[in-house]
């Protein structure tokens, strides 16, 4: 395996057929804004605008920009949709939009708390293109107000006197992960760090299993296990995630008892979640391998292997053990084989478990281009960490900073 090759080749699927494919499809040159979904041939879908999706094209273009090169069209767009999303994206007082419609008007309001959040790396993102201090300041209030009503939010359901079943999904802390490693430089020291703290409180407490060594997917406000089908649910492409963000942090901190813990968790997950019969990764599992009730749960989605890809290479330079990178070189190959659509562009996201495409759109409610543009530009500059790593560990960093 060409190490320096493979680096390479994840950097130019970016440039040359990631972004040129929402350059060309994704954006209304009438209206403004990102459409919410685009067929594979360029055809638009829906002229519905999630708040979503509008964040995640201002963070793809402008950290293109910032990262990449500096090409104007790039910055033009990131500008031009933030434009867009800032007037007309939020109320009077403030509280983000989950839809708009073609013309910018509210469909739907917020109904969790990934929206701000992805807003908040737009944000941050353009600032860092541009130096612009309106775009950061939007960031941090958005991010401080944000997590002070997650906390409020699961305090009351702890406390609701009607007891009724609830769960907290790990998608959110996840992605406040994302947000935290892109956000220290502007946000206070002391607020972040305690942030940062709590993060990594909940996830090893709340959804880490020390039991079964397993990552839960959903846990009750309090962080328990239910043993019902909801509760025994495992994603392993939010293991990888997670597991990444945790020993990134792990690094940092030279906490080698999570970073253990995390190497361990990514072993587990590749060996159990790896389809043996037709290769892949498994979209869902069961914590007691119990027949699943997810019609899905064979399919193999393009984050899950982005997301494993990632975390099997940081596994691979913050430790000495055998494997990951073998792990690595099979999922690469996997993933190169399917989801890269060479003749229209872009990626396909979810194959049949025999790997054919489900969906033949490129651009739909699920599937944005953060996701992809990070995990690719992660992979490549790990690929390029590990050509010229020697035996001892090299420290790994956050891919967007």
């Amino acid at each position: 395996m060409d190490i320096k090759k493979l680096a390479d080749q994840y950097h130019a699927e970016i440039l040359q057929n990631i972004l040129p494919f929402w350059e060309k499809y994704a954006f209304d040159s009438l209206y403004g804004g990102v459409y919410e979904a685009v067929a594979e041939n360029g055809e638009v879908l829906s002229t519905d605008k999630p708040i979503k999706a509008q964040a995640e094209a201002i963070w793809a273009f402008s950290w293109a920009y910032k990262t990449i090169e500096p090409r104007t069209k790039w910055l033009e767009l990131a500008g031009a949709t933030a434009e867009f999303l800032l007037e007309k994206g939020r109320d009077k007082k403030g509280n983000w939009y989950q839809m708009l419609d073609r013309r910018g008007s509210p469909i739907s309001t917020g109904s969790d708390y990934t929206v701000p959040l992805y807003v908040v790396m737009a944000m941050g993102q353009l600032f860092k293109a541009t130096g612009e201090a309106h775009f950061v300041e939007v960031a941090q209030k958005t991010l401080i107000q944000t997590l002070k009503r997650r906390d409020a939010s699961l305090k009351k359901l702890v406390n609701d006197p009607d007891k009724q079943r609830y769960f907290k999904p790990i998608a959110e802390p996840a992605l406040i992960g994302h947000v935290l490693l892109e956000v220290e430089s502007y946000m206070d020291r002391k607020w972040y760090k305690n942030a940062l703290n709590n993060l990594i409180r909940e996830l090893t407490d709340d959804f880490y299993d020390k039991r079964t060594d397993v990552l839960l997917d959903q846990v009750t406000p309090e962080g328990h296990f239910w043993d019902c089908p909801e509760g025994r649910l495992i994603v392993p492409g939010h293991v990888f995630e997670v597991a990444g963000i945790l020993m990134e942090l792990a690094d940092r901190a030279r906490n080698r008892k999570l970073l253990n813990q995390m190497l361990d968790l990514v072993e587990l997950t590749i060996q159990a979640a790896w389809d043996e019969v037709y290769g892949g990764i498994y979209n869902k599992m069961d914590l007691k391998s119990q027949p699943s009730l997810y019609s899905d749960w064979h399919n193999k989605r393009a984050w899950v292997h982005q997301e494993a890809l990632q975390t099997l290479l940081k596994a691979h330079l913050l430790s000495a053990r055998k494997g990951y990178l073998q792990n690595f070189e099979k999922v690469h190959k996997y993933v190169w084989e399917r989801f890269p659509d060479a003749t229209n562009g872009e990626w396909y996201d979810e194959l049949d478990r025999e790997g054919q495409p489900i969906l033949r759109h490129k651009i739909t409610p699920q599937k944005g281009c953060f996701y992809t543009i990070r995990n690719l530009a992660g992979t490549s500059q790990l690929l390029r960490l590990a050509a010229d790593a020697k035996p001892a560990r090299p420290r790994v960093h956050s891919d967007s900073k």
